[in-house]
């Protein structure tokens, strides 16, 4: 069976994500084909969604992160970021404010404005100080997200995602994955989680040093 086989090749130790096509045309109705769909709910690495029309490059160049301001969502951008870094790639982190999180500024909104983006990327991302460039938008989360990619000439969207694709939820994942036209790179929270839970055990673990 193509998951299965395509789930168990995945799972080899040395492969690091899985590259899969949304749909064999443009057009469906569906966001997702019901391999690529199978493929990213159960599989435990991140997997890149590529669509039918998507333009064809030699190179990854540029990378938008969205980034919700959540201690537990900012996660899985860790990785990406440092991926990213890794690979030189340019990193966008991008941040969308509805009307009733957007920050009030006062008689200076220019420098507020900046100076809440620099505290946003301390908190969120300060693995990304200095590497990475700030996106703030005003507006709903899905349809900034495609704008910003396409206004930033963006390679690849980068979101992390519970896996859950049922109705009523991730409807930011399914929107993008339904209306963008450039891959997206599915990161799994709950295995980043891990990951850090698994590094913070093992510093606890070790021996203190005596003062």
């Amino acid at each position: 069976p193509t998951v299965g086989a395509l789930v168990e090749a995945a799972a080899a130790e040395d492969v690091a994500a899985l590259v899969v096509g949304t749909r064999g045309l443009p057009v469906g109705g569906r966001p997702l084909g019901s391999t690529a769909l199978e493929l990213i709910t159960s599989l435990l690495k991140p997997v890149v969604v590529v669509p039918p029309d998507a333009p064809h490059r030699a190179t990854l160049q540029r990378v938008l992160v969205p980034l919700e301001g959540t201690i537990s969502t900012s996660l899985a951008p860790k990785g990406i970021i440092q991926l990213a870094r890794d690979a030189n790639l340019e990193v966008i982190v991008l941040h969308v404010h509805d009307a009733a999180s957007l920050p009030a500024f006062t008689d200076q909104p220019q420098h507020e404005a900046r100076a809440w983006g620099e505290e946003f990327v301390a908190r969120y991302c300060p693995w990304g100080i200095g590497k990475i460039s700030l996106e703030q938008r005003v507006g709903r989360c899905d349809a900034e997200i495609l704008a910003a990619a396409e206004e930033t000439g963006a390679h690849l969207i980068a979101l992390g995602w519970s896996q859950e694709l049922a109705a009523g939820r991730a409807p930011v994942v399914r929107e993008v994955l339904e209306r963008g036209r450039i891959p997206v790179l599915l990161v799994p929270v709950h295995l980043v989680r891990a990951a850090n839970a698994r590094r913070e055990e093992s510093w606890n673990s070790l021996p203190s040093l005596p003062i």
